[in-house]
């Protein structure tokens, strides 16, 4: 059997995309795992918010008693990270053991058709799927990888469809129209089972309606079936009021902050009830309570040092940097924030650097570090005329030493914010 090291060198080694965006493959491979798809799950997509909004249903859904699984992705620390259970990651010896299963179940599959092959993805979607089903979880919770319709999840009947967000991201695989990316997204919705969205925007809210009228689906939209008020930060949290119809929390805490945690809050909540409901199960307001009390997610606002205060950020697209900047204003008020920003290079870069331009922040650029894809400081947008370093820890003792008193915000990639978070905290091996 492999070691933990090479089973995880085992799993990256898989390629990335594949020839077509069928599900052939995993169900295939799912199959000859015994279809673990077909338990209790929980779906969330959404170009943001995504991972923030699974978590805190997770979080929901353990306080009332139930065992949890939660798949995400990508990693900050730890690749076990992807895949927990009451959010515990997997245990290095378990994804040993999943991941020879998952090997044993391919080698069955190649005895009837040699050429059979998955990407890494659908390799770790299922083997995360056998996971939760070996440990009999009650309920799983699903974050998609990459669009909605034709992501490997999307084999799954859920209690429950979840759309965070809708913006432009993924243009090659999800098209250049919010249209576009919404159709794909309104893809894990399922017949007559019930649909929680944010208020998306209006070519998006289209793509839904249609979505929802093919399949008979409920849906519950924020603003419309529920909602929050009286939003306010405590500390590096925020308390806000939350109602849908006759229901109503009043001061319920999230320790995240930005005025879109809120909002991920609110789907949380919103998710979790008709999940509860489908299962018939008694979730208790003093549950929904705890569980967000707990909902701390990392590198989304992330504050990894008071003295000095430095953030980190995971924010890798338009609407991820205007979401940070928002929070920035949110916390910081007037204060001046140095931003040390590194961005991969199939991002939308010059809005991303436009957008970071016309905010009062210090703009400083870096590269992403170790990844093939991270946009050179050269072709930066006016990367001439901005101050660039040629690594986040050269640009981070630059500020230390200029601005020892002001915050700094590292962000522009979850790929650079885990590097950051890794060498701050250390590994957590």
């Amino acid at each position: 059997m492999k070691t933990y090291d090479e089973t995880v060198a085992a799993i990256h080694a898989l390629p990335r995309l594949a020839k077509t965006g069928g599900h052939e493959r995993i169900l295939a491979l799912l199959h000859a795992l015994g279809d673990p798809q077909h338990d209790r799950y929980v779906h969330v997509t959404g170009t943001n918010g995504k991972g923030s909004t699974a978590s805190g249903i997770a979080h929901i859904m353990e306080a009332s008693g139930l065992k949890v699984g939660l798949y995400t992705s990508p990693f900050i620390m730890r690749f076990n990270e992807r895949i927990m259970i009451d959010h515990q990651p997997i245990p290095d010896a378990d994804l040993v053991a999943a991941a020879a299963t998952t090997d044993a179940a391919m080698a069955k599959l190649r005895e009837t058709d040699p050429d059979f092959g998955v990407t890494e993805f659908e390799y770790i979607t299922a083997l995360a799927f056998w996971y939760f089903h070996q440990q009999q979880v009650d309920l799983a919770v699903i974050e998609v990888g990459i669009g909605g319709d034709t992501d490997s999840t999307n084999v799954i009947t859920p209690e429950v469809s979840v759309i965070t967000s809708v913006g432009l991201d993924h243009a090659k695989l999800l098209g250049h129209t919010i249209k576009s990316v919404a159709t794909h997204k309104a893809g894990i919705i399922k017949p007559q089972r019930p649909v929680v969205t944010a208020a998306l925007p209006a070519d998006a809210m289209a793509a839904v309606k249609k979505r929802v009228a093919e399949t008979g689906s409920q849906w519950l939209v924020a603003g419309q079936n529920f909602g929050t008020s009286r939003a306010a930060l405590d500390g590096w949290g925020q308390r806000f009021d939350y109602q849908a119809g006759t229901f109503h929390l009043s001061q319920v805490f999230v320790p995240l902050v930005g005025d879109y945690q809120v909002q991920n809050a609110a789907l949380a909540i919103a998710a979790s009830r008709v999940a509860a409901k489908a299962m018939n199960w008694p979730l208790q307001p003093q549950e929904i309570r705890r569980g967000l009390a707990k909902n701390t997610w990392p590198a989304r606002m992330e504050k990894l040092s008071d003295d000095p205060l430095i953030v980190i950020d995971g924010g890798h697209n338009p609407q991820g940097i205007a979401a940070m900047l928002s929070a920035v204003k949110q916390v910081f008020n007037d204060e001046r924030v140095t931003l040390i920003v590194g961005v991969l290079a199939d991002k939308d870069v010059a809005t991303i650097i436009a957008e970071l331009e016309a905010s009062t922040a210090r703009l400083w650029l870096v590269p992403v570090p170790d990844n093939p894809r991270a946009e050179a400081l050269a072709d930066y947008p006016d990367a001439g005329k901005l101050r660039t370093f040629a690594s986040w820890q050269e640009a981070l003792a630059a500020h230390l030493d200029e601005f020892p008193d002001e915050p700094v915000v590292l962000t522009g990639s979850l790929y650079l914010a885990s590097a950051v978070r890794q060498t701050l905290l250390g590994s957590q091996r």
